[in-house]
């Protein structure tokens, strides 16, 4: 999916973030615990939204889906100082929040930053889910891929290669088929 540079770094650095949260130091899954931490944490956290947002997108990981795919994937395109980069007034109708996040959201929109860092949310969640190009998804996306990948047969282990290539392309490295 093609992304702006701005949402391209801040994705990587989200994704490295959820990678940090996957498991513990045994090597044991702990996202689901690690995610509710962060959430019990979330006014302590709260004032990293402008310096760091990526810290803090986290508390909202699976709590938003999307009526308009197309629109999002338009805005992941904008960079923040963009004329057609959305308000959250703009984009919040097409944004459905699980009833756990609302709370969340309401503390964020409190904040000086919160209509700003909602709309990096969205895009940085949008781009966790739809973005195949990204980095390794999360636990349990990875349980669905690999259902997936029973069904679908080995015709996808080409695509998979090629866009792991292509990721590691974008990333500076050489890729394979260089």
């Amino acid at each position: 999916m093609k992304q702006s540079y701005y949402f391209s770094e801040l994705a990587s650095s989200y994704d490295a973030e959820i990678q940090d949260l996957l498991t513990d130091s045994e090597g044991k899954s702990a996202l689901k615990a690690r995610l509710a931490e962060k959430r019990k944490e979330f006014k302590a956290i709260l004032p990293m939204i402008e310096f760091a947002p990526e810290m803090v997108v986290p508390v909202f990981y699976d709590g938003l889906t999307f009526s308009n795919p197309k629109e999002m994937a338009a805005v992941v395109r904008c960079e923040p100082d963009d004329d057609d980069f959305p308000s959250w007034d703009g984009l919040a109708p097409i944004i459905t929040f699980a009833s756990w996040a609302r709370p969340l959201l309401d503390a964020v929109l409190g904040e000086r930053a919160g209509e700003e860092f909602m709309v990096k949310v969205a895009c940085l969640e949008f781009l966790r889910k739809f973005d195949t190009g990204s980095a390794a998804p999360a636990a349990d996306d990875e349980e669905k891929e690999e259902r997936q990948d029973d069904e679908e047969g080995d015709d996808d282990e080409r695509d998979l290669g090629e866009a792991g290539d292509d990721w590691l392309a974008d990333q500076g490295f050489d890729s394979a088929r260089s």
